[in-house]
């Protein structure tokens, strides 16, 4: 009996997001009709434009966090830095996708996942990603404590495709009133970079220490621009060594000086 009434509130609450589309209270439901099917601790539904700043469309926590909003730091550049935002703008097609499946190889040991992803995006993410030809794209992101396990990941992709059919019903509806505003920014880390490597550091240099805020080890980055790993060792030190630094963590500070925040409270 039990099991029959959670189906019979799941059921009103799907009834109740598709009466929401197009309208400003869709993605709460949305949110709150996936965390019956499957509890996680936070969410965000985003823009992403083909080019400018993400737009943030609806925050979720399961438990409200104490300390600094987090999304004023990640809009003002460190989404730059995000596996999901980076995979869309190189043409990451609609789906479900893990962390994990689009996440540079080192990741986990980036500074950017240290400081920031790991206290508020949490353990683990999956994001629902419906591309809009020519406009961008739109992320509904889930975040746990815990890594999704393979049941999980199953019941999620069982509901990728109604999901991504919700998304697109609702953009489409939304887009004939107005688009998300976005302010233009620079598009990738080495703008960032730029401000305080400028004259300093090589066109190539730029390039790998965007990588390396990224979270690529030097194999990764070897394979991605097609130079062996010992010629990324030797630009690493180079560029460590123009900018008066000997570690990922000072690099990272940099970029967040870079963006106006406080290395210690980023």
């Amino acid at each position: 009996m039990h099991n029959l009434f959670r189906e019979v509130g799941m059921h009103a609450n799907l009834g109740r997001a598709i009466e929401q589309i197009g309208q400003p209270r869709f993605w709460k439901q949305l949110i709150l009709l996936l965390h019956q099917w499957l509890p996680f601790d936070n969410a965000l539904a985003a823009f992403y434009p083909a080019s400018g700043t993400p737009v943030a469309l609806e925050e979720y926590d399961a438990v409200p966090q104490e300390g600094p909003a987090a999304m004023p730091a990640y809009l003002s550049g460190l989404y730059q830095l995000d596996p999901f935002y980076q995979a869309c703008r190189e043409g990451l097609p609609s789906g479900l996708y893990r962390l994990e499946e689009v996440a540079p190889d080192q990741f986990r040991q980036s500074e950017y996942f240290l400081s920031y992803f790991h206290d508020n995006v949490l353990e683990d993410e999956v994001q629902f990603i419906l591309q809009l030809p020519g406009q961008g794209a739109l992320s509904l992101s889930l975040g746990v404590r815990k890594p999704f396990d393979a049941e999980q990941c199953g019941l999620l992709a069982m509901l990728c495709p109604w999901v991504l059919a919700l998304l697109q019903q609702h953009w489409q509806q939304r887009s004939q009133r107005r688009l998300p505003a976005s302010e233009p920014v620079a598009s990738q880390v080495r703008d960032a970079l730029s401000h305080f490597g400028a004259g300093v550091l090589s066109e190539r240099e730029l390039e790998i220490a965007r990588l390396i805020l990224r979270g690529y080890s030097s194999k990764a980055m070897a394979e991605r621009l097609a130079i062996s790993p010992e010629t990324i060792k030797v630009h690493r030190r180079h560029l460590y060594a123009k900018l008066d630094i000997s570690s990922q963590p000072e690099l990272f500070s940099l970029f967040l000086q870079s963006l106006g925040h406080d290395p210690e409270n980023p």
